[in-house]
């Protein structure tokens, strides 16, 4: 019996028709479209798309600083990196001194006073100075090193000392031994002496360390040849600072430290923890260093006898 609403297999496989309504229904209620929510990311400003630049400190102009006090830049003004280049080229110049000037003078009540260019010749010589520009007294010395926040002398620094007529003010400027003024000799004292700066203290313990160091590997190289030559063991079974027989390279350091008063100095006991110049590898390495100095000793040798020998006219 044949069926009336039989379909094709070709019918499976057709595209149905989508008409306007059914997808809109389809789009906004089966596969509703999500809202996509699209924010552009802010453009960099003008001012602030510019890198940072890190502008370097001014280099001090040494050519141009005024030997006059009273036109001196302060030295707390100056950058921290250019002080010291500041301090050494005025003490290089010295204090402003100016002998062949002609000083003003100036009324104290009734009488007339001046500055003193002998003054210059005195024991305050090494720090007194004279400004011709503001017609005062300075302190060479406290300009450049005098701590900051300290009392006493200020009026040697700022403005100058003009009162003639009251010359214990020089004279009480100096102080006593822990015045602002004497500390601050003692502080250029260090500045301008080589053996008061670190570098040249950090170099100094380095020559003395290489010193010690060469002094320690001469000794080992001494106890080793001299065991090498007789043909002697260089290890002993207890090594230990209480052992009664330590080695013989060990017992022939020691010996040589007692009998040498360098060698008693650097070696053993004397020599840091992590330099000692006795451990097995360092023996085994100028061991090595013995055995190549003599095979090029021996070839040396050799050549010079074979090339004599091969030519008898230079022999």
């Amino acid at each position: 019996m044949k069926r009336s609403n039989t379909r094709d297999i070709s019918s499976f496989f057709s595209k149905k028709p989508i008409t306007e309504n059914a997808s809109q229904v389809q789009t906004s209620e089966e596969n509703p479209i999500p809202e996509i929510n699209i924010t552009r990311a802010p453009q960099p400003s003008a001012q602030g798309s510019s890198p940072s630049v890190t502008i370097p400190p001014p280099v001090v102009d040494i050519v141009n600083l005024s030997h006059d006090p009273g036109k001196r830049k302060k030295l707390i003004d100056f950058h921290p990196n250019e002080r010291d280049l500041v301090r050494r080229m005025y003490i290089q110049r010295g204090p402003c001194q100016p002998v062949d000037h002609v000083f003003p003078k100036t009324l104290f009540g009734t009488k007339e006073r001046r500055f003193n260019v002998k003054w210059f010749d005195s024991s305050w010589r090494p720090w007194l100075e004279y400004s011709v520009f503001k017609d005062a007294a300075f302190c060479f010395i406290c300009y450049l090193f005098k701590a900051e926040n300290t009392a006493g002398g200020d009026a040697f620094v700022s403005e100058g000392f003009k009162a003639w007529n009251r010359i214990e003010t020089i004279r009480d400027h100096v102080g006593k031994h822990t015045s602002s003024h004497n500390n601050a000799v003692i502080t250029m004292e260090l500045f301008t002496k080589q053996k008061g700066s670190i570098v040249t203290a950090l170099s100094k313990q380095t020559d003395e360390i290489m010193s010690a160091y060469r002094k320690r590997l001469e000794a080992s190289i001494t106890a080793i040849r001299w065991l090498l030559l007789q043909g002697l063991p260089f290890r002993g079974h207890d090594e230990s600072e209480n052992s009664m027989n330590r080695g013989n390279f060990i017992s022939l350091l020691a010996l040589l430290s007692e009998h040498d008063p360098e060698y008693s100095k650097v070696v053993l006991k004397m020599a840091p923890g992590n330099c000692q110049l006795t451990s097995p590898i360092v023996q085994k390495d100028i061991i090595n260093a013995c055995a190549k100095e003599t095979t090029k000793a021996i070839l040396e040798e050799r050549k010079f006898v074979t090339h004599h020998s091969s030519n008898p006219a230079q022999s």
